[in-house]
């Protein structure tokens, strides 16, 4: 994204220079298809940005996910149960893949009482996909070098609802591992 922004600054930049030189006079309409082209290939180069984004968001998501209680990084007995199967599904299915660990939390701020173990839902997020991707390593000896964990706090939810049932879904660390070679 850094590279996007310099990338804008730059153009605008160049555009103010080029309407302020005194190179004599252009006509109006020449200027104006000047940044037409210089917008249309900023718009090509945008697209290719987001696209490349994308293609990196391309995986295998690991069902279920692993649930968490509330305000908690600790995986309860259900989820290490699940993180068993899961490990036998990297280890036959994926023996070579990357894969990255998300976490994710509820909307529910932070209470007063979890601030000083929690300071955010971010950071809550976070424990909870480094507790998943230290129990993958520790119990079942999985590493692998293109192991990403990511944050993701209560950005992305399941959906709308703000109800008991949503927010349990929303607490929840997904493992996805990587298409591709």
């Amino acid at each position: 994204m850094r590279f996007l922004f310099g990338l804008l600054s730059a153009v605008v930049l160049v555009g103010c220079q080029q309407g302020n030189q005194d190179t004599g006079p252009q006509p109006l309409q020449g200027r104006i298809d000047s940044f037409r082209t210089a917008n249309q290939n900023l718009t090509r180069q945008v697209q290719a940005l987001r696209d490349s984004l994308r293609a990196r968001e391309v995986g295998t998501t690991l069902q279920p996910p692993i649930y968490f209680p509330s305000g908690s990084a600790w995986i309860p007995d259900r989820g290490r149960r699940r993180l068993d199967e899961h490990a036998a599904t990297i280890k036959d299915e994926y023996p070579n893949a990357g894969f990255r660990i998300q976490g994710y939390t509820d909307p529910v701020p932070i209470g007063p009482s979890l601030q000083d173990t929690y300071p955010s839902n971010w950071y809550l997020s976070a424990q909870r996909a480094a507790a998943v991707a230290h129990y993958l390593d520790t119990n079942h000896d999985i590493r692998t070098a293109s192991l990403e964990i990511e944050a993701f706090g209560p950005r992305t939810t399941v959906g709308p609802d703000e109800t008991p049932e949503r927010r349990r879904e929303d607490r929840r660390v997904e493992i996805v591992v990587e298409d591709g070679p």
